[in-house]
């Protein structure tokens, strides 16, 4: 029945869901017919010459689909299966890390595991983990601990955020920047929990930032602050792709730590491709301490 109904929706009305399902239109007709008792509210209504699905009907196909998505994997998986491509890695990755450091995972994963399939799905926090939970992810990768017995972490990577920004408004030694420095400086805000951190610290060093333009993702502020519209405070991984794209990038003195969890269901055995897929996220991590670290003997005097 629920076949059916999808079809009918999918493909614009119940001839077309019977072709593309290979049955008689009259057979279709019967089952939605079936479907609609079940339910007890009517899923498709008469509109001249034609049916349209009423606005219950298109309520449950949101659920429907969520239902498939499932189904869908399993058939994906299956093909891979069928074509002798046995290995796969899906992770699910919070925009900070998908947008800097992922990009390079893939492609280091595809020349050192050929044979392997590499799925990649970006999403908030919340909607990491719950990719995980439903066995739609082998690893999440996330900035918050989550509580749950069925997760685990198994693997952490911490550094400190750094401005990033241009020489424009960052001293071109790159050298180390306090918040009282930055007060003058105009500052790209973020939207997200990270920014209470910085609101905090701010105000623990009685500071009051000039923030004009806020956006909720750090790649985002980062393209902005390469554009010259001011200095945002990011994570590490976003901090060392905006040096590879030419930006500045200065540590912010005192140090403001972020740390990105890798969490996995707790029953689940990491392969050799989720094992190199967390070392180099360690080293990733570890490259961009390494850099800001360079400048740590240095303090900028404006």
């Amino acid at each position: 029945m629920i076949e059916v109904f999808r079809a009918a929706i999918m493909h614009g009305g119940i001839s077309a869901g019977a072709e593309a399902l290979g049955i008689p239109q009259p057979s279709m007709s019967r089952v939605l017919t079936d479907l609609q008792k079940v339910v007890g509210f009517p899923l498709f209504l008469k509109s001249g010459r034609t049916v349209k699905p009423t606005a219950e009907a298109h309520a449950l196909m949101e659920k429907v689909q969520q239902s498939f998505l499932g189904l869908d994997e399993i058939a994906k998986f299956s093909a891979q299966l069928q074509s002798r491509r046995l290995g796969r890695l899906s992770l699910c990755v919070i925009p900070s890390v998908g947008n800097s450091t992922i990009p390079q995972l893939v492609e280091h994963l595809n020349t050192t595991f050929p044979e392997v399939a590499v799925s990649v799905r970006i999403a908030s926090y919340m909607d990491v983990w719950r990719h995980v939970l439903n066995r739609q992810a082998d690893i999440g990768i996330t900035a918050d601990i989550v509580s749950s017995g069925e997760l685990e972490t198994v693997a952490e990577f911490s550094g400190d955020c750094v401005c990033v920004g241009t020489s424009q408004w960052l001293p071109p030694d790159k050298s180390s920047i306090t918040p009282q420095q930055l007060a003058d400086i105009p500052l790209i805000g973020l939207t997200d929990s990270f920014q209470r951190r910085l609101d905090a610290l701010f105000s623990a060093h009685g500071v009051r930032p000039q923030s004009k333009i806020e956006v909720s993702a750090s790649h985002t502020a980062s393209e902005l602050a390469l554009r010259g519209m001011g200095v945002a405070i990011v994570d590490p991984l976003t901090g060392e792709h905006h040096r590879q794209r030419g930006g500045v990038v200065v540590p912010l003195r005192p140090g403001l730590p972020y740390t990105v969890y890798a969490t996995a269901m707790s029953d689940t055995r990491l392969g050799k491709p989720a094992q190199e897929a967390l070392r180099f996220l360690a080293d990733a991590t570890a490259q961009a301490k390494s850099m800001s670290s360079m400048n740590k003997s240095m303090t900028w005097q404006p």
